[in-house]
C-alpha cells in the first residue's frame, strides 16, 4: 500500500496510526489463554485448547470478523520492518509456549482433573500473559514506556510444570 489512510480513519478502524497494527489480533491469544487458565476448574476446556493453532497476523484477519480486516491485512506490509520483526518474534514465543502447553495437556489426556492442570494454568498466567502484554504494548506503540515492567522473568513456572510432569 503506497498511500496510507489518514490517522483518523485508522483510529476509527481500531488500527494504531503509528504502528499500523490492530489489537484485535490479541484475541487469538487471549481466548486460548483464558481457556488454559480455566482448566483447573473446567477440565473439559482441554479439547478446545488442543484444537488451537498458531496464526500469523494476516491469516488471523483473513478468518476474523473484524470489520476492517481487509485494511488490517493490506497495511501489514507497510508496518516498519523492525516493528513487524519484533511482533513476529514475540508471536513465535507465544505460539511456542502455547503449543508446549497443548502437548502437556495431550500427555495427561486420561487424567484430566483440576489438579493436573493447576501448573499449566499458572504457567500460562505467568509466562504467556506477559508476552501478550508485550505484543499489546508493541501494537499500541507503548512498548518503550512499558518494557521495564514487562521484562520480569518467571523461571519458577516452568520448573513447577516440569516437577509435576516428571
Amino acid at each position: 500500500m503506497s498511500v496510507l489512510p489518514e490517522p483518523e480513519l485508522l483510529l476509527e478502524a481500531n488500527i494504531n496510526p503509528v504502528t499500523l497494527l490492530a489489537t484485535d489480533y490479541l484475541n487469538h491469544f487471549n481466548e486460548v489463554l483464558m481457556l488454559i487458565e480455566m482448566l483447573p476448574s473446567m477440565p473439559e476446556c482441554a479439547e478446545d485448547i488442543v484444537s488451537w493453532r498458531p496464526m500469523c497476523y494476516p491469516d488471523y484477519f483473513e478468518q476474523s470478523t473484524f470489520k476492517e480486516k481487509q485494511l488490517a491485512i493490506s497495511l501489514y506490509d507497510s508496518v516498519q520492518p523492525q516493528v513487524r520483526d519484533q511482533l513476529e518474534s514475540l508471536v513465535h514465543d507465544i505460539d511456542t509456549k502455547i503449543m508446549g502447553l497443548v502437548e502437556r495437556i495431550v500427555s495427561v489426556e486420561g487424567e484430566q482433573s483440576g489438579a493436573s492442570f493447576d501448573a499449566l494454568a499458572f504457567m500460562a498466567s505467568t509466562e504467556i500473559r506477559p508476552l501478550i502484554d508485550r505484543v499489546s504494548a508493541l501494537i499500541n506503540d507503548t512498548a518503550s514506556a512499558t518494557d521495564w515492567m514487562l521484562a520480569i522473568d518467571h523461571p519458577t513456572a516452568q520448573d513447577e510444570v516440569d516437577r509435576l510432569f516428571d
